[in-house]
């Protein structure tokens, strides 16, 4: 871990913290397959909002905030994305962790799932907290875990379709059209009701900076 020059603050703020600190409640549900035999299994988990709920409790009284920063860098021609956790104190101290790096995959969808897994991974190192019913053994296997991204809900969905829309009326196209130059900058999908609310979120922000770059012309 990195700490800022000077830790005369943070320091008792975070073993008072630690003091009050829980493992979280396990509240989503992931599916394992083994890559020795090939059987799946599920166990519980416990999500990053269920995380960052159970920190706010303790940190909100002891001056401490968490900041989570994601970004890709490429190396010989190969991407990587890197998360970083950091929690500041209302002093202006902080420690961090150094940064968590994994090769990119190449869909939004996956990325947005990266990042999630990332960032729960990072913060529950540097919180020292348990969040997985898995054992170690298992976990240190390589078994190909299968996180349940969540989906986009009611309103993200409806607010795709009504940008989709404005922008295909705008420039005398098909909904399918901008459908397909959305696959084509953000990756492929075949249902816009089951995206995750990552890609939702981030195909929302595309075609409203396209809509507001049209009009601009």
């Amino acid at each position: 871990m990195i700490f800022s020059e000077t830790n005369t603050k943070i320091a008792p703020a975070l073993v008072k913290a630690w003091g009050e600190i829980e493992n979280p409640k396990h509240n989503a549900r992931v599916k394992v397959k083994s890559k020795k035999t090939g059987t799946e299994y599920t166990f519980n988990y416990t999500d990053l909002k269920g995380i960052f709920d159970e920190a706010k409790r303790v940190f909100k009284d002891n001056g401490i905030t968490i900041v989570q920063n994601a970004y890709t860098d490429t190396v010989e021609g190969r991407k990587f994305v890197s998360v970083e956790t950091m929690l500041l104190h209302s002093s202006g101290e902080w420690v961090k962790s150094q940064p968590l790096q994994f090769e990119a995959p190449s869909g939004m969808q996956d990325m947005g799932g990266y990042i999630t897994y990332m960032k729960r991974y990072s913060v529950s190192a540097m919180l020292g907290i348990a969040t997985e019913e898995d054992d170690d053994a298992n976990g240190a296997s390589g078994n190909d875990y299968q996180y349940q991204s969540k989906t986009a809900s009611p309103k993200q969905v409806g607010a795709l379709k009504a940008s989709v829309k404005r922008l295909a009326d705008m420039k005398g196209k098909t909904d399918e059209e901008v459908y397909q130059k959305l696959k084509e900058h953000l990756g492929d999908f075949q249902n816009i009701e089951k995206l995750s609310s990552v890609y939702a979120s981030k195909a929302i922000d595309t075609v409203n900076a396209w809509i507001k770059k049209y009009e601009n012309n």
